[in-house]
């Protein structure tokens, strides 16, 4: 139950209450069993009851400095336990005005402050953090999105439209007493009928019943002064499909964000969206479009593009995309672009050497993309020595075969990330890559090398904080030279099966918190493990780590 509250002190008082009054160890079982709805229940009565629990609630937010409130407002876009991406929320933040930068930091990166100030406070909890310990995304309590919401709702912030209820959403839905003038409005999606499963549902939806489908109709006098739109897909309406159609959207022209994630969405909407020319962030990711939406021509303040659709006749096709280069050629202010996983271009190759604030750049691809406009990774070594060019480039993935790596200075020199994947590499690329002063990250996978040793020299890698390898068959021998990767927390092995033990100078990084060894052969297993209090030969090399990880090649151990 305490693991519940997250650490939340709300929800330790509501339910600390609530257990306070119980005096049998069922009593508690019970509550124990229904948590959620206990504290929910519980915070209702404590309210109703006029205790100091709504007094902890609305002191929680009053105390917010006038910058982060409208920050934290907008957490309740997203729906109950969804899990919020930090690098789409700071963006949205920053499309919407609601952050700007301050002296030399990036905009972006004071919207990572103020959330990381309200994880400080606990106003949001952490889901998931990356290699480096940065946050990757964050999540409301039941308790503190309540407040969020009701805030939100107290303010005339935001707009919440569930499609549980309602068919859809359109001139008949009734108006309410925030919908004309709300300056955000964010859609649920899940119409299954009251009675209805899963799998009826699923099943309607096979046999082409428009009756399971949702149909959503944006009304133009309910979107005039809206700022922010964006739609959910709930975790339990995944099969039905979501359409959006028949709406006039230059009504819509004062949008900075639009997020239309996983909608399918008809022929006659994309050109219509080209009209918002105030959008600085549009997501189309996991949607179903008819052809490549040319309209993004007109986007001129666009700075978040999520292009990551897919084509509405056969989701494994290609995505044509012809035209390509004319379309983002013009985006002077795009600084994050994710583009289809498979384009289909025509003939002239993508120039994206005018894109002088780009900084994120996925899907791409060498062969429909100018060398000398931004570097990119294919198969020669003088094609990789444009990656220096890249001084914003800070995680860098890198998959496919490289006939060898350039030196480090050909590499971008503010690297904090680096995966290396299929690459059969010939010779070993640690000498190189432990040049890189700013890494802390470095994963190396699926055959990245093909020869058998790899040596971490001395004083290499000084500020790598994390190093994984996986699934090379060739290596057998890792040399670990003493003051080689002083800073090292993290070390995971995985389905390296030719490897033949860890090397002897691990014993020298005392810095080692969490070492990993997933899949690996059982002989290998066996010289780390303590069995009948007898150490296995190398678990003098390990035994300093905290932490220690050991599964056995399909068994666990």
């Amino acid at each position: 139950m305490a693991k519940y509250c997250g650490g939340l002190p709300l929800a330790v008082v509501v339910l600390g209450g609530l257990l306070a009054t119980k005096h049998h160890t069922y009593e508690w079982e019970r509550i124990h069993k229904h948590t959620k709805s206990y504290l929910r229940s519980g915070k209702d009565k404590c309210e109703q009851q006029g205790s100091g629990v709504s007094n902890v609630l609305a002191l929680s937010y009053q105390d917010l400095p006038y910058q982060l409130k409208s920050c934290f407002l907008y957490l309740g876009h997203f729906p109950e336990d969804h899990e919020i991406h930090k690098k789409a929320l700071v963006r949205m933040w920053v499309a919407e005005g609601i952050v700007s930068r301050v002296g030399e930091e990036t905009s972006e990166d004071v919207a990572e402050g103020y959330l990381d100030e309200l994880i400080g406070r606990c106003m949001v909890q952490v889901g998931r953090r990356d290699s480096n310990g940065r946050v990757q995304t964050c999540r409301l309590h039941d308790l503190m999105r309540d407040l969020c919401l009701s805030k939100a709702e107290e303010e005339n912030f935001l707009e919440i439209v569930n499609l549980q209820q309602m068919e859809t959403f359109s001139s008949s839905m009734p108006t309410t007493r925030t919908s004309n003038k709300v300056r955000r409005r964010a859609i649920f999606l899940d119409r299954r009928r009251p009675s209805e499963s899963i799998e009826e549902a699923r099943l309607l939806s096979e046999n082409g019943d428009e009756g399971a489908n949702i149909y959503v109709n944006l009304i133009p006098q309910n979107g005039t002064y809206l700022r922010s739109l964006l739609t959910f897909d709930t975790q339990y309406s995944s099969i039905i499909p979501k359409v959006l159609r028949n709406t006039d959207w230059k009504n819509f022209k004062l949008l900075r964000v639009l997020s239309l994630e996983e909608l399918l969405l008809e022929e006659n909407i994309p050109e219509a969206l080209g009209n918002l020319i105030h959008l600085k962030y549009l997501s189309l990711k996991s949607a179903s479009l008819p052809s490549f939406p040319s309209f993004i021509r007109n986007l001129g303040c666009i700075q978040t593009l999520d292009l990551r659709f897919y084509s509405a006749a056969d989701a494994d096709q290609p995505i044509n995309c012809f035209g390509l280069n004319k379309v983002i050629g013009r985006m002077k202010c795009l600084r994050h672009l994710y583009l289809p996983m498979y384009l289909k271009v025509d003939d002239s190759k993508v120039q994206l050497g005018k894109l002088s604030n780009l900084e994120t750049l996925k899907n791409f691809d060498g062969e429909h993309w100018e060398v000398q406009d931004l570097a990119q990774a294919t198969m020669e070594e003088t094609d990789l020595r444009q990656l220096s060019i890249c001084q914003h480039l800070y995680k860098l993935f890198l998959g496919g075969e490289i006939s060898k790596l350039p030196g480090h200075h050909h590499l971008p020199p503010n690297l904090t990330k680096l995966t290396l994947c299929g690459s059969y590499l010939r010779q070993d690329p640690i000498p190189i890559l432990e040049r890189l002063l700013n890494l802390t990250a470095l994963c190396l996978w699926s055959n990245f090398y093909l020869g058998e040793e790899i040596v971490f020299s001395a004083n290499g890698f000084p500020r790598l904080t994390f190093l994984g390898l996986s699934f090379d068959y060739a290596i057998k021998l890792l040399w670990v030279d003493k003051s080689a990767m002083p800073s090292l927390k993290h070390l995971s092995i995985q389905r390296c099966t030719s490897l033949a033990m860890v090397p002897e100078g691990l014993r020298y990084i005392t810095t080692l918190q969490i070492l990993e060894i997933f899949n690996m052969p059982k002989e290998f297993i066996q010289r780390l493990q303590v069995i009948n209090g007898i150490e296995g030969d190398d678990f003098y090399k390990v035994r300093h780590v905290p932490s220690i990880l050991l599964i056995v090649e399909d068994e666990s151990s």
